[in-house]
């Protein structure tokens, strides 16, 4: 019965390309996580640029989903979810960005800090895939284990939070303006994890929909 209720709500033309609209978004985010690995490890700028073309082709893939959403795919009753993950999607994007920008306007990272930012990047990656996973798994079957595992990982991150907020006062910064610009950096780097369980939670509410 419930294969026959996903196959009817997945099954149209129209439904297939948000679908597929949507991996490619995860898809950039993806991405996105593995430049951000290539940043913080290697102290590497090079790459911030790609960063940045990825929000922007994020931004219009956004915007397609919810134009055809609204143009008639799925049952009204879904539509406003894949909206709402849609959007979510886009500001896991919205916030690499972000850290990139912010990575141009620090010195350096402290050798006190690199390697709990090197593990938060590597689990964000990892949280990334996760989250494809998850989202295949609307179709496929098997979210419980999959959010789980999104799950531990974000605890894992607040564990490292906790121990990057204890580091942070014995820092030294020339003036506010690098104070507060490392301090930006920091807090969107461990908001990455959170943003990506929520992203998560949003397609365990649209598993439960379409049940």
């Amino acid at each position: 019965m419930i294969d026959r209720i996903k196959k009817f709500v997945f099954g149209g033309e129209k439904e297939r390309e948000v679908v597929s609209l949507m991996r490619e978004q995860i898809g950039l985010i993806i991405d996105t996580c593995e430049l951000m690995k290539m940043i913080i490890e290697q102290n590497d700028n090079a790459v911030v640029g790609d960063v940045c073309e990825a929000e922007k082709m994020g931004d219009a893939i956004r915007r397609d989903i919810v134009i055809r959403i609204y143009s008639g795919a799925f049952i009204p009753a879904i539509r406003s979810d894949f909206c709402s993950l849609a959007e979510e999607l886009d500001e896991i994007l919205d916030e690499l960005e972000d850290i990139a920008m912010l990575f141009l306007s620090i010195k350096s990272i402290p050798d006190e800090l690199r390697d709990d930012f090197i593990r938060v990047a590597e689990i964000n990656a990892q949280m990334s895939y996760d989250l494809l996973r998850a989202f295949n798994a609307l179709e496929e079957g098997g979210l419980s284990d999959i959010l789980l595992k999104i799950k531990i990982s974000e605890e894992e991150v607040d564990s490292i939070k906790g121990r990057v907020y204890q580091k942070l006062p014995q820092m030294r910064f020339e003036n506010f303006a690098e104070w507060y610009f490392f301090i930006k950096f920091v807090e969107k780097l461990l908001d990455v994890s959170d943003r990506i369980e929520d992203a998560a939670d949003r397609i365990q509410i649209l598993n439960v929909s379409v049940r």
